[in-house]
């Protein structure tokens, strides 16, 4: 009986109780897009050395990072209004990521909320920073309202141009840059992800490649340029959209794309699809070789009346030609990363450690100069399949 009288108080509390920490939609900012540039007072950070645990810090003295907050405008939205959301943005001054974030906070009249951004851009002078990259880097990976799954992109110059482009495209900064980033992926690389960043950084060899932009302010053109090469936590150099493309392929961690060979002066195109990579260690000769195999398969997309591509011999030979030029520029940008950059981005030490264990626990400890001096040897099989509509 008891029961029975406390009962619909039960189901009055359960069933018409409020959210206590409810937060209108209209009072909110949902950041979209960061963008780090290094700040004003970056050069101090040495300064920071001699600073004490126990000493007094005046942390607005020094403002190592400007960080810019890019969010869609949802006051555009509701009855009678254009619901096309223009993109807005605020930028601080900070000491630290959690320091903007603060900052952002005071001069906002709304909520901060991370859980949808989609994009984070890091300026290619903050990576000259390795101490203070660190720490962006541990704040990123500490957060759990952080979206693990936003777009990184290396932007040449300051970063906060980016957030402030206007596309023609698209009516905010982070679709378009995605949008460039997916219909490249198959001509340099796949979009990268915060997480993938993260790992490549803190769990493997502190090396990564990223995507990088840049914007030209007098065509007024936003453009991806290639890929960013990150050792130590330091930007130590840069590969063109051909060579970062040579180094997915070497990788294995691309599936098509597009090549050309020229006969007689014309440009001969191919589409580029099924690749598939096979990789063999040979360590017989007390130097460490790496054998890649690529097979891949092809369309000719663009040839040039007169250049009559039916038959066996002539197919075959355009094959010939097509595996000489991949596996060329295959192997001279592993020259060039190696001896230029000494950095292991093709995942080769990845590779020693999972299917060669006892080899890579020799040679862990001084992999960059044992990479230094390995040998690759790419062979390239490639099939024309397709050679268009013909009469």
């Amino acid at each position: 009986m008891k029961i029975k009288k406390f009962l619909p108080l039960i189901l009055i509390c359960v069933f018409m109780s409020g959210c206590w920490d409810k937060v209108e939609i209209d009072k909110q900012s949902f950041i979209s897009t960061i963008a780090i540039d290094k700040g004003k007072e970056i050069n101090k950070e040495k300064e920071l050395i001699n600073i004490k645990p126990g000493d007094t810090f005046l942390e607005e003295k020094i403002k190592k990072l400007y960080i810019t907050y890019g969010f869609p405008d949802i006051s555009e939205l509701g009855p009678g209004k254009s619901n096309v959301l223009k993109e807005k943005s605020i930028s601080v001054d900070a000491y630290s990521m959690d320091n903007g974030i603060q900052e952002a906070t005071a001069k906002s009249s709304r909520s901060i909320r991370f859980g949808h951004t989609k994009l984070l851009i890091l300026g290619s002078e903050l990576l000259q920073y390795p101490n203070t990259i660190k720490e962006v880097i541990d704040y990123l990976d500490r957060q759990p309202s952080l979206n693990r799954n936003m777009i990184t992109m290396v932007a040449k110059g300051t970063a906060e141009d980016y957030v402030k482009f206007i596309p023609a495209m698209e009516s905010n900064i982070e679709n378009y840059i995605i949008g460039l980033a997916e219909n490249n992926k198959n001509t340099m690389m796949k979009p990268l992800t915060l997480k993938e960043v993260l790992t490549s950084l803190i769990n493997n060899d502190e090396n990564v490649l990223i995507p990088t932009m840049e914007l030209d302010k007098v065509k007024n053109e936003l453009s991806l340029v290639g890929t960013s090469i990150i050792k130590n936590y330091k930007i130590i150099g840069n590969l063109d959209k051909s060579q970062s493309y040579n180094v997915q392929l070497i990788k294995g961690d691309i599936k098509g794309g597009n090549k050309v060979i020229y006969i007689n002066g014309h440009p001969i195109n191919f589409s580029i699809y099924n690749i598939k990579r096979k990789i063999k260690m040979d360590n017989s000769k007390n130097k460490i070789k790496f054998n890649i195999d690529l097979e891949m398969e092809g369309q000719l997309k663009q040839s040039y009346v007169g250049n009559e591509l039916f038959y066996k011999d002539s197919i075959q030979a355009v094959e010939n030609n097509l595996n000489k030029t991949i596996k060329k520029e295959c192997e001279e940008t592993f020259r060039v990363v190696q001896k230029q950059y000494n950095v292991d981005v093709f995942g080769l030490g990845d590779y020693m450690k999972k299917f060669h264990p006892y080899t890579w626990k020799k040679f862990k400890g001084n992999w960059d100069e044992v990479f230094n001096n390995v040998d690759i040897n790419v062979n390239v099989n490639f099939k024309v399949r397709r050679v268009g509509v013909i009469k």
